[in-house]
Formats: C-alpha cells, structure tokens, sequence
C-alpha cells in the first residue's frame, strides 16, 4: 500500500483550508499522518536535526515554568467537548510529531507511485492560486455577502484573504519549479507569468510577506542556478545564521536605517518600532529568555514613546507597540527563550541543510522548489506569525510533503 494517495487527498482539502482561514492546516497535517502510521516505522536513531528540534521544543516547554503568559497545559474535558490544549509548546510538541510522521511516510513512497497523486496534488494547488486572484477581482463584491457589513467582520475576511495568500505563496514554488524546469519556452513563460500574477495578486491585497516571498523565491532560484553545488546548502545555513544573530542584524539595520534618515512605509515601520522593543527585552533576559508567550504581556504603548506618537494619528496613543507576538519569529525566539532556545532552532535548520544533498543530486525542479519554498517560509517568518503558530508550521510541513510527493514521480528526462 502506498502512501501517496492518502498524501494527495489530503492536499486535495488545500484549498478549502485557505478559504476557511488556515486555521484548518493543524487538522489537516493530523488527517494527513494517520495513514503514514500504517505505511512506515519510525527510526530508532532520529536524525541530528529531529534531535534538535525536539530539544528546541522541550525548552520551550520548559520555559512555561517562568513565563509569565502560562496557563497551563490543558483546560475543559475532552468527553463534554470543550477540551483545549492551552501550552503553546505542547501544541507545537504535537506539530512537530504528527510532522515528523508525515515526512517520514512520504519518504517511503516508492519512486514512481506518486504519478496520479502528484497531479492532484499540483492541480489543488493550482486550484487555489485561482481562488487567490478571485479573491483580488471580486473581494469588495463578495466579502460583504459572506461577512455583513460589520468592519470588524470585513476586517476578518480580508484577514483570511491574507492567510490564504500566503498558503499560496508556501506551494507557489512547488507550481513554479515544475513548470519552469520544462524544456519548451512556452512552459518557461508561463511560469513567469504566474510568478508575475501571483505578486501582483499579493501586493494588491497588501499581502506583504506573500509578495516579498515570492519575489525572494526568484533570488533564491537564482543561487541554486548559478552555485547548483553549495547554493542550497548556503541558504539553509544563511537562515541558521539570520536566527542566531537575529537580534544584532535587525538591531544593526534599524540602526543604520535610522542614521541615514531613511523612513519605512507605515506597516514596515511599526514593525520596526515593535523590534526595538523586543531587542530591549532580549537585552533583559538575554540567556533564558522571558519564557514562551511572553510577548502578549508586553502592552507598552505608542503613548510610552512621545517620539514615534508624534509621527502618528493621536488614536495610536492606546496601541500595543507589540501586538500580541514581535511578528518575527527569530526575535520572538530569543525574546521568549533566549540565546538557548536560539541555538537550538539554529541547529535544527542548520543540520537539515546539511543533511540535503547538493542540487547537482536533485532532479531540477525539486532543488529549486525546495530553495524557493525556504525562502518565502523565511520571508513569513520573518514578519507574518506567532513562532508558536502551530497552524503556520502544519502547511509548511504539508507544502514540504509536497515537494517529496512530486519527487517520487517519474518525470521525462529534463
């Protein structure tokens, strides 16, 4: 029995999730793995970057212990209904196993059983890019049909709009790669149009993160292209090295941003201002860290700094200058675990980089889906979500079980 078609149906429920928020990728990567529990058998030696990151999570864990946002573990009664998990670290302990068994069963698809399922598994995607550009052509029209009339109800829609742009921009590379590695020039071109459109598409819904993803993705095709041997290897280890020094690179640029007297647009400057002050907290409990969620307890507002109010409307007074997380989750890292909880996730990226084989080893397509995909997940977490966003981390590792799927297809030599 093959796993791939359990795989492709589940990816078949892609974009609904998108529609509906993303909220429904955590169940979804636990639909997902279930089957993969009776295709394959767990290593007894986990590889070097499970390890880390299992102690990464088992620190954050920990880390409850002196934060002063815990709530405990769990909450309500799982026979009446109301049961939730409350510690975000335990969630993100259950993300991270219910995602080591999907990777794990999509590495025992034989290659060549995933012809029919890969096929799905673009078209959902492709599915879902159409849905995004829908969304784009006739929002104003149809989000007050589904929301009222209510702002804060439209707000939530657009929201949603938002998270599911960026579930597209998770598997774009995945699109884009395939097509691009094609050897007629009309298959080339059309991967750069849907490149150009999905851009377009996410900048007009303002979807920031989408859109300099998808722009970084094209860089990142370009490093494996020009350095087929280490170029991937390198963008791992950059991103390893971005997570350990987080807080003297971003420091050091919003340093220099403001020596040079240079101003931010309005969304990217209150991130700023929102960095600086989780620098100054990472300054206060540099080695261990303020303990997990901390950051939803830091409620300084705009009115605690007269300087940055003076360039806004006076109703920003009341604001949080961290609202609710850093909105960068390397900050937020080191904020709430400190220089340990740093290493540990530096590792863990690190080592998986390692562990891949150079592009030269990868058929095209998968090496530059793989460098694209890390490039819009870095460029998501580095200003989109929560670090304990365990519905982030379920679509990631569902659109990473995507590239597997798509390697073991047979493809004609390319």
């Amino acid at each position: 029995m093959s796993y791939a078609p359990f795989l492709a149906a589940a990816y078949l429920l892609w974009p609904v999730m998108g529609l509906l928020g993303g909220q429904g990728y955590a169940p979804l990567l636990v639909l997902a793995a279930i089957p993969a529990l009776f295709v394959t058998r767990l290593g007894t030696k986990p590889a070097m970057y499970l390890l880390a990151a299992m102690a990464f999570v088992v620190w954050a864990i920990l880390s409850e212990i002196w934060s002063p946002a815990s709530r405990g573990f769990a909450s309500g009664n799982l026979l009446e209904g109301d049961f939730a998990v409350r510690s975000a670290g335990l969630r993100v302990a259950l993300t991270l196993a219910f995602s080591t068994i999907l990777v794990a069963g999509a590495l025992k698809i034989a290659q060549g059983r995933a012809q029919l399922s890969s096929r799905l598994t673009l078209g959902a995607f492709a599915v879902q890019g159409l849905l995004v550009f829908l969304s784009v052509l006739l929002g104003n029209e149809v989000l007050p049909l589904i929301y009222g009339d209510s702002p804060l109800r439209l707000g939530e829609g657009m929201q949603n709009i938002g998270r599911n742009a960026n579930a597209l921009a998770l598997v774009l590379p995945v699109l884009v790669a395939y097509l691009m590695v094609r050897p007629t020039l009309a298959w080339k071109g059309l991967a750069l149009f849907i490149t150009l459109a999905s851009v377009i598409a996410f900048a007009s819904i303002e979807a920031s993160a989408a859109m300099i993803g998808a722009v970084l993705m094209l860089a990142a095709f370009a490093i494996v292209r020009f350095f087929p041997c280490h170029g991937l290897r390198a963008l791992f280890l950059a991103v390893a090295g971005y997570v350990a020094f987080a807080p003297f690179l971003i420091g050091g640029l919003i340093y220099a941003l403001a020596k040079a007297g240079i101003s931010l647009p309005g969304s990217f400057q209150s991130r700023a201002w929102s960095w600086e002050v989780v620098i100054g907290k990472i300054q206060q409990a540099p080695l261990f860290g303020h303990g997990i969620e901390a950051s939803k307890t830091w409620r300084e507002t705009y009115a605690d700094h007269p300087d940055w109010l003076a360039l806004l409307p006076d109703f920003w007074a009341q604001y949080p200058v961290v609202p609710g997380h850093p909105h960068n989750m390397a900050l937020q890292i080191w904020g709430e675990t400190g220089a340990v909880g740093a290493a540990f996730a530096a590792l863990t990226i690190g080592l998986i980089g390692w562990r891949l084989p150079p592009a030269t080893e990868l058929r095209g397509d998968i090496g530059y889906a793989i460098a694209g995909m890390l490039a819009v997940a870095t460029c998501q977490f580095s200003f989109s979500y929560s670090v304990w966003n365990e519905a982030f981390w379920a679509s990631l590792v569902l659109a990473v079980g995507s590239i597997i799927l798509l390697a073991r297809r047979e493809r004609e030599a390319l």
